[in-house]
């Protein structure tokens, strides 16, 4: 295999819930997906990514509150911003996805 090429990983379904996945430089996973903010609240109002990679607890939270003021309940907003911290935080983390086994 040439220096230049690169490996691709495999192509799984994503969790139930996930709206955006990004690789880490180390091969770990950032995902991007819908929570409660609260324990009490009972449907998902903010959007968290989350770094997957061993070691790393790097998180981002958007609430869908702050983006509210446009035609949807604010999540694509929050995804939106959700998913530029994921992207920038797995151009730059080198942690390795955890064991499977």
């Amino acid at each position: 295999m040439s220096a230049s090429a690169q490996t691709v990983p495999s192509v799984t379904p994503w969790p139930e819930g996930v709206v955006a996945r990004f690789v880490t430089v180390g091969g770990a996973l950032v995902d991007v997906s819908h929570d409660m903010h609260l324990i009490v609240d009972t449907e998902p109002n903010l959007s968290i990514a989350r770094c997957g990679g061993a070691g790393c607890d790097a998180t981002h939270n958007e609430e869908w509150r702050d983006y509210s003021y446009r035609v949807d309940n604010g999540s694509s907003g929050a995804d939106r911003e959700a998913s530029k911290w994921a992207q920038s935080h797995a151009e730059q983390c080198r942690a390795l996805p955890l064991p499977t086994a």
